[in-house]
């Protein structure tokens, strides 16, 4: 099941027979087909007529509303799944201090050991010394079973992330300037797409907790917090490196995207409607991600490995009215809007790309590893298996 993303400023989104269809002056922007789409993601100013929306919750799909430059605004989601059983189980294992800190001990062992093998992919394409780096992340594995409470885990998880993301930049063949994980606001162009393809994958993830019952704020790493989705944040975490991270090194690397497809942050009322003029992007047009060595991991083996929308180290900072840090002054960077439909079709094939899964003995594909990592859970949380195991790659 896919999401749909409708970028085009002005576009309404009408039912049409068993389908959807985004129009805009007569014409067909995107056509949506229920029984492959399990989300639709829109950007900006985008028109759903009450056939849709009633479309989509007979067909239990989520509509995610973003603002055109990518803020969240809210969403349109069906009844949540009957599944009461199992959510009483989370909220009886949720009480049990141990259950929640091996489930959360078990993401961040595979969170870092994804950062280590990341990095030990720039070592190996990029002709990088990167060794003494990969034995910091090793001695944080190592910690991490020693962490009693879930205070002293995240500490070792923002640890892990100071040393991966200090030399992140390595990773590309021709270096970004990329320095810091700095989210509030992406102040450069790694950041910004960081920021917005992480998004993306929490809608993702946060689609298939939804769709299996589970109560999407009570997790266990993550802080519990008013309105926050601790539960998404955490199964999220083992596909931040081998998913967004790898995908962002690739869409530099292959000039996808370069420096010249970004803008500093503009309010939604001053964006100039730039997409009703770019054309589709075809497969053709542009390099495949999903064949670029730094993220293709080949009958790559998933081994078992016995925070607040977790900073990870990020810099924390908050933005005034014209989108400026009000710390430093330094206005948001954005993706463009043509680069923008290039990087979530990239993130869609992303998604779509096969690797050997260990513990199914099988090959799959990202997109139903999260969901497959979903059922773990639930699995986890009925006693049916005794251990969560991350998806780590090799």
């Amino acid at each position: 099941m896919q999401t749909v993303y409708i970028t085009t400023p002005g576009v309404t989104l009408h039912k049409q027979g068993e389908t959807l269809v985004a129009k805009k002056d007569g014409d067909t922007y995107n056509t949506i087909f229920p029984f492959r789409t399990s989300q639709v993601v829109m950007f900006g100013g985008v028109e759903v007529t009450r056939g849709a929306i009633n479309f989509l919750l007979y067909h239990g799909i989520s509509a995610v509303f973003l603002s055109q430059n990518g803020h969240y605004n809210g969403q349109l989601m069906a009844p949540m799944a009957k599944n009461i059983f199992l959510r009483q189980q989370q909220y009886t294992k949720s009480a049990t201090s141990d259950f929640g800190l091996r489930f959360a001990k078990s993401v961040v062992k595979g969170k870092v050991a994804n950062q280590r093998v990341i990095l030990g992919r720039i070592k190996r394409f990029q002709n990088r010394d990167l060794q003494g780096k990969e034995n910091r992340l090793e001695e944080v594995l190592k910690k991490i079973d020693t962490a009693d409470n879930l205070e002293s885990l995240r500490g070792y998880e923002g640890l892990a992330a100071k040393e991966y993301f200090s030399v992140f930049d390595k990773g590309f063949i021709k270096s970004q300037g990329f320095r810091v994980r700095r989210r509030r606001p992406p102040t450069d162009p790694v950041n910004a797409v960081l920021s917005l393809l992480y998004t993306m994958l929490f809608y993702r993830v946060d689609n298939a907790v939804e769709r299996r019952g589970l109560d999407p704020y009570l997790g266990h790493l993550h802080a519990h917090s008013y309105g926050r989705r601790s539960l998404v944040l955490d199964l999220m975490e083992e596909f931040r490196p081998i998913v967004v991270d790898t995908l962002v090194l690739s869409l530099f690397n292959l000039n996808i995207i370069s420096a010249s497809d970004f803008e500093y942050f503009q309010n939604d009322e001053e964006t100039t409607d730039i997409m009703s003029t770019v054309k589709p992007v075809t497969a053709l047009s542009q390099p495949d991600v999903t064949q670029d060595a730094i993220g293709v991991f080949s009958e790559g083996r998933v081994d078992t490995m016995p925070r607040e929308y977790h900073a990870e180290t990020d810099v924390m900072t908050s933005l005034d009215d014209d989108g400026h840090d009000e710390a430093t002054g330094k206005r948001a960077m954005v993706l463009a809007k043509p680069a923008l439909k290039k990087v979530l079709e990239q993130f869609e094939n992303k998604l779509d790309t096969e690797f050997y899964h260990e513990r199914l003995s099988a090959r799959t594909t990202y997109r139903k590893a999260i969901d497959e990592q979903v059922d773990h859970y639930a699995d986890f949380l009925r006693g049916d298996v005794a251990v969560y195991e991350p998806l780590v790659m090799r």
